[in-house]
């Protein structure tokens, strides 16, 4: 499949602004699975049960950035800017998946790494990944029987 193509597939899913729900690298760096939610498209918009898992097989380089290390600009009480960390909490600890919300996916694009690799450049509200991998897969599966680490705070 050529780049269009690719960028084609991946766009039919109509990710932007969608809840990132998880982003897993597994078997020591050579899958990595991004999970996006569904939403519907149509009179009655919202969310649905499902989400797309997109898998990078066979990857060759993973690298991504967090808010965890950006710095953001806070109004102090006596009126002054001060520069201070954007984001001060562990996201396993957040108490509430409300707070996952700003993870919003924003932009996948694809381009041709070399003749064999193509690399995916994703920008979700928090964070930037880098992936450079062989191949990708992309399907629809249930929320219930995904085992995100956020789950166990819903009970």
């Amino acid at each position: 499949m050529n780049i269009e193509e690719m960028q084609a597939k991946i766009d039919t899913i109509k990710y932007c602004d969608a809840q990132l729900l998880d982003f897993k690298i597994q078997y020591l760096g050579d899958e990595a699975k991004l999970y996006i939610q569904q939403y519907k498209y149509r009179p009655g918009y919202g969310e649905t049960d499902y989400c797309y898992e997109i898998t990078f097989l066979r990857c060759y380089k993973v690298a991504y950035d967090t808010d965890a290390g950006w710095m953001a600009s806070r109004k102090m009480p006596d009126g002054t800017s001060k520069e201070v960390i954007a984001r001060e909490y562990n996201i396993k600890d957040v108490t509430r998946l409300g707070m996952l919300l700003s993870y919003a996916a924003q932009d996948i694009e694809v381009s041709e790494y070399n003749y064999f690799l193509n690399r995916y450049h994703i920008v979700v509200a928090n964070m930037t990944i880098d992936i450079i991998c062989q191949d990708i897969d992309i399907k629809l599966v249930p929320i219930a029987e995904q085992n995100f680490f956020w789950k166990h705070l819903e009970n």
